[in-house]
């Protein structure tokens, strides 16, 4: 079928504004009445969504990379770390990266520092039930948490790659690891690694920024950088690339996401785009331009409304018109259903599959941010600096520091 595109906004709804440098992270609260964002200014800001009113704003004492909302709104998890030590040949010191577990309302925290990684965390993300929170870091590991206790599940998952993306399956029982080598596929009952392949790798060296499962799992998207910036989509019953055309943007993606009825997929872009793609069809069919580079992307909480985190620290909301929303509830209701993790399907412990649809409301309760863009080498291309904010790489003992000729430098200060 021929892409068409339905729509293109380039007005938005509202407009967050307050943060100095790029914003690191987006989460929306199950409430649906507030957003919290991270920034590489050192702070976490809570904002109201009908008025885009800052409501609170915390200061931290280094750069906040990713934060996560756990599912019941009333606590936020923040990774907070320093380029203390950075020099052009790496690390001068041992990196310092821990986890900040603060109380929505308070601001106190509850618990922290959550020690464990010693380079930069790039992504966070919360299981469906709300149970373990996973870590992810530029220290090629994966360290699980225990969201009652705070304490670490197990050893960490070694990785052998940097990780740019973690992703909890829809039952919780899988996690989706994306590095600049591999997609991983870890069994969290059984800690080992399932599946292992290149993903994006395989096209033109391009590492795999970010992923994002279908609701019933028998599809796991994924995204790559500017050297090969297009959504591809996996079955996850062979982990092969599904039949069809993959979904391009012009630059680098850094992050795709599900909205919560499963049905629509947005991309954020260095190219200043949101694109929102039909699952069904795989038709692009809105667009949405941001005054910069877009960093991050979120859906609000009913499906409704579109966010997107730019490198200007600028967060904007804009608004999916109704006829997008109700075309695209009859393109699923003419799909044939499947069944949930096909991928385990020869597994003879099926403890712990959760139904769909609750999965669903428990991933809107836990949307998460996570850092996805960086410095990027490897041994078939120079050091390249994306569109976004690199401190992330710059925490990486396998990275050196570098700017694009096409970019200024962003300092950073105390």
């Amino acid at each position: 079928m021929k892409d068409k595109l339905t729509t293109s906004q380039r007005k938005s709804v509202k407009t967050f504004e307050g943060h100095e440098e790029p914003i690191a992270s987006i989460a929306t609260f199950p409430d649906g009445k507030r957003i919290a964002t991270g920034s590489f200014d050192k702070t976490i800001r809570i904002w109201r969504v009908n008025d885009g009113r800052e409501m609170k704003k915390w200061v931290m004492k280094e750069h906040v990379t990713a934060i996560a909302i756990l599912g019941d709104g009333m606590q936020v998890v923040s990774a907070v770390g320093n380029t203390d030590g950075v020099s052009e040949e790496g690390l001068d010191k041992t990196v310092y990266w821990p986890l900040w577990v603060h109380d929505i309302g308070t601001g106190r925290i509850i618990a922290g520092p959550l020690d464990g990684h010693t380079d930069t965390v790039a992504a966070l993300d919360i299981s469906p039930d709300g149970g373990i929170l996973a870590s992810g870091s530029m220290d090629r590991t994966v360290i699980l948490w225990d969201t009652t206790t705070w304490q670490r599940k197990g050893v960490p998952f070694k990785c052998e790659a940097d990780i740019f993306c973690i992703q909890f399956s829809p039952t919780g029982q899988l996690l989706g690891v994306g590095t600049d080598k591999h997609i991983q596929i870890w069994d969290l009952e059984r800690r080992e690694r399932l599946v292992q392949f290149k993903g994006h790798k395989d096209f033109n060296n391009s590492p795999n920024i970010s992923l994002a499962w279908t609701r019933d799992g028998v599809h796991l998207f994924s995204a790559g950088d500017t050297y090969d910036p297009v959504i591809r989509s996996w079955d996850t019953s062979t982990w092969t690339q599904a039949a069809g055309n993959p979904w391009t943007h012009g630059n680098q993606i850094n992050h795709i996401i599900l909205n919560p009825a499963g049905t629509l997929l947005a991309s954020a872009s260095d190219d200043h785009i949101v694109r929102l793609w039909q699952l069904g069809t795989g038709i692009e069919v809105s667009r949405y331009e941001h005054s910069h580079e877009v960093s991050r992307v979120a859906f609000s909480v009913d499906g409704c409304f579109i966010y997107g985190a730019g490198e200007d620290g600028k967060t904007l909301q804009w608004e999916i018109p109704e006829d997008i929303l109700a075309t695209t509830r009859d393109v699923l209701a003419s799909q044939p259903k499947t069944k949930a993790d096909p991928s385990r399907r020869n597994q003879k412990n099926t403890k712990g599959f959760l139904d769909v649809s609750v999965a669903i409301l428990q991933t809107v309760g836990a949307s998460t941010g996570l850092v996805e863009r960086f410095l990027i080498r490897d041994s078939n291309r120079p050091l390249m600096q994306t569109a976004s904010y690199t401190l992330a790489c710059m925490l990486s003992s396998t990275f050196s520091i570098g700017r694009s000729h096409q970019q200024t430098r962003r300092g950073s200060t105390n």
